[in-house]
């Protein structure tokens, strides 16, 4: 009985021992996420600009946009139908496939 006790002690004192650096990943996170933010919303082209640029350039609706190191990131489709990836640049609205 004492062998499972000893056990479960020292994995309590782990996790315990764990705990303050929790805080502080979460922090860094939070911290990313605000940068991010910021960043989007002081991008010249917003999102519904990004999708309007691309639907300008010929390519199909839109089926996904994230917002990636300072441009959209945009899956789409091409004029034959294949699905494409397209990043469009914040501060001029140029779209550019992904990879090239």
């Amino acid at each position: 009985m004492t062998r499972l006790v000893r056990p479960a002690a020292a994995l309590a004192l782990a996790l315990a021992a764990a705990m303050p650096f929790a805080p502080a990943q979460a922090s860094d996170r939070d911290s990313r996420r605000a940068e991010e933010s910021r960043a989007v919303a002081a991008a010249r082209v917003d999102a519904a600009a990004a999708i309007a640029a691309v639907r300008a350039a010929g390519y199909g609706p839109v089926r996904d946009l994230e917002w990636d190191h300072g441009r959209w990131e945009v899956k789409t489709t091409d004029a034959e139908g294949r699905r494409v990836g397209l990043y469009v640049d914040a501060s001029t609205g140029a779209v550019a496939r992904r990879g090239h």
